[in-house]
């Protein structure tokens, strides 16, 4: 008798165990969404904060987007007000020598309009996703012996 009760408590343990362990999985993930999402906002703001305006010197090649390609670009150089000069890719629509953009050190983009889409998109729909969150939770709270809806 004592020896059928500790296998059953012994199955038990490995139902929670493995239950426990489903769990871990999407509340791993769950914890690093909020870090992948600081992570992706906060190298394009660091590129806000520090980036300034340039004019654009030399063009060498312009792919346009779309597809396999990704967005548009071109590969060129640039000069910033104090004489620095800079060279890589330039995100966003063609541009030619002469047109000021915005840039930083191995980087650029024809304005500061693409880095504000990919600060604020994530910010808003991650913000929005704690709300609904926050508003199951206290629904849940509220109302915990009630079934959801649907």
């Amino acid at each position: 008798m004592h020896k059928a009760r500790e296998q059953q408590h012994h199955r038990t343990r490995l139902a929670r165990l493995k239950s426990q362990r489903t769990l871990l999985y999407p509340l791993t993930l769950a914890a690093l969404l909020p870090l992948l999402v600081t992570v992706w906002v906060g190298s394009n703001t660091r590129k806000l904060i520090t980036g300034e305006s340039a004019t654009v010197r030399t063009v060498t090649e312009c792919v346009e987007g779309g597809g396999q390609q990704g967005p548009s670009h071109c590969y060129g150089s640039w000069a910033f007000g104090d004489g620095r000069t800079a060279a890589g890719e330039i995100s966003g629509a063609k541009v030619s020598a002469g047109d000021t953009i915005f840039a930083g050190n191995g980087w650029a983009y024809d304005s500061t309009s693409p880095l504000h889409w990919q600060i604020w998109v994530p910010v808003t729909l991650f913000g929005a996703a704690l709300v609904v969150l926050a508003a199951a939770w206290l629904n849940h709270r509220r109302n915990p012996g009630k079934p959801a809806p649907g």
